[in-house]
């Protein structure tokens, strides 16, 4: 199976969309032009609005930037807001467990003193 370009999976996210390259390009302030070599892989989007091309288009930020053969399924992918949130769930449950252990290990050091 070959692996798909980042330009192929912008126009493959794009068409799924149903967007324009004109509109596309409108809502991210570059010319059409300027679409096209970024799908044909001539040139690569600024990493400020590689984010914004994936919100517009509606797929994930890591399928754009890593890919795979098929767009996503719009109904299954998780926005950013959504992966944001579910890391932060992850990261507080880790910071609760720290602090368990670290007052675990206060007693256990209060009690050998």
């Amino acid at each position: 199976m070959d692996k798909v370009l980042f330009g192929e999976r912008i126009k493959l996210a794009r068409e799924s969309s149903g967007m324009s390259k004109q509109l596309l390009a409108g809502r991210l302030g570059v010319k059409g032009i300027t679409i096209t070599k970024w799908e044909a892989g001539e040139q690569q989007p600024r990493a400020d609005r590689v984010n914004r091309i994936a919100s517009m288009l509606n797929v994930p930020l890591l399928w754009l930037l890593a890919g795979s053969q098929q767009v996503p399924d719009q109904a299954t992918a998780i926005d950013s807001n959504e992966l944001l949130q579910q890391k932060y769930g992850e990261l507080s449950n880790k910071v609760k467990d720290l602090q368990s252990s670290l007052e675990e290990f206060k007693l256990l050091l209060d009690a050998s003193s």
